[in-house]
């Protein structure tokens, strides 16, 4: 009987002591600043996503190592079931039992975020502000095709593509979509003259070319489409203005869908060679009427400051490799551009050689 009672004790003990580990890991867990890695970072929740899945989404990103204890803080709060689709920007100093009232959006974090891309054009822009319960798609898009508030933002366009900035935002519940778009124009505004009093130089010449404002958006969002990695925007740029010096289309896919009829719809040859499609430089010359999306400030800067190194200006067509890297190559003739094509895209024949390709 005294054996049985000391195995008791040392099983209650041992437990007793495993409870209490586990009640000071649990402390330590939710008293410590979810790692970010820097002063903020943008997570995206998907429709639908539930607590399992959040965890996994933040596990994924590095901001949570102890996924059960994380899972635990959710389940415990009473929210886990009311989780909201869309974007949470996390700040520094944010702890674990913070982070249910930020996925419920209740109390202080009530507030609405959301996180644009540049390359997103305002179809897209409009389907997300929907998702994440900030504007209605339909009437954002309306708002954004209208001239006369293009006009009252002082863009000399029929519509805002183009002109609103990429980036997180936040706003509060009930906000107006006209509010909505005039933050984000706005930002827009002071990124470009940021960018303008940076490349002044290279303004002014963009100027005496006769490019106006309208002209350097417009090609930047094509570039955006076109550039896979920031390193080849300045390239691709100078691709398109070696073409339109020597009047030849731009030929640049992207523009064969804009509008789109679909979000994420794909070029097709018909699509591209639509008389109709006022947006398609396979049927129009020089640039398009308009951006075709929001182009980065790295694509701004690309056409305000082409490429300039060996070749630049004999460069006319490039293809993407699709070989892991992200980048394209370039080349001089049409001959050589569809070794390039049967290289890379068919799989077929030899390597190109003949254009020196910029060194990125």
């Amino acid at each position: 009987m005294r054996r049985i009672l000391a195995i008791f004790v040392i099983l209650l003990s041992i437990v007793a002591g495993i409870g209490a580990w586990t009640y000071i890991e649990y402390r330590q867990f939710i008293e410590t600043p979810l790692s970010l890695g820097s002063s903020e970072r943008v997570v995206q929740i998907p429709a639908g996503t539930h607590a399992k899945g959040v965890v996994d989404i933040l596990a994924g990103a590095g901001i949570v190592e102890n996924r059960w204890m994380m899972l635990y803080v959710l389940k415990n709060s009473g929210l886990a079931e009311r989780i909201q689709p869309g974007t949470i920007v996390l700040t520094e100093g944010i702890k674990p039992t913070e982070l249910p009232d930020l996925l419920a959006r209740v109390g202080k974090y009530a507030r609405l975020t959301v996180q644009i891309l540049p390359g997103m054009n305002i179809y897209d822009i409009a389907h997300r502000m929907q998702e994440n319960r900030i504007a209605d798609e339909t009437l954002f898009i309306g708002l954004s095709t209208d001239e006369a508030f293009a006009a009252e933002l002082g863009i000399p366009a029929p519509s805002l593509e183009g002109y609103l900035a990429a980036g997180a935002y936040t706003f509060e519940p009930g906000v107006q979509p006209q509010e909505v778009i005039r933050q984000m124009h706005e930002r827009w505004r002071s990124q470009w003259q940021s960018i303008v009093e940076e490349n002044r130089g290279a303004y002014e010449n963009a100027g005496e070319r006769q490019m106006s404002d309208h002209a350097i958006v417009t090609l930047a969002s094509i570039v955006e489409k076109e550039a896979m990695i920031d390193g080849e925007r300045p390239v691709v740029a100078r691709v398109f203005f070696n073409r339109l010096r020597k009047k030849m289309k731009l030929q640049s896919d992207p523009t064969c869908v804009y509008p789109p009829k679909e979000l994420g719809e794909k070029p097709t040859p018909n699509r591209c060679k639509d008389p109709d499609n006022a947006y398609s430089t396979y049927v129009v010359a020089g640039l398009p009427p308009g951006p075709i999306d929001t182009p980065s400030q790295a694509s701004l800067r690309a056409v305000l400051k082409p490429y300039e190194g060996p070749d630049a200006f004999s460069l006319f067509y490039f293809v993407a490799r699709q070989d892991g890297s992200k980048k394209h190559y370039f080349s001089k003739t049409y001959a050589e551009h569809q070794k390039a094509v049967d290289y890379y895209l068919k799989k077929k024949g030899t390597r190109p050689r003949g254009t020196t390709q910029p060194k990125i």
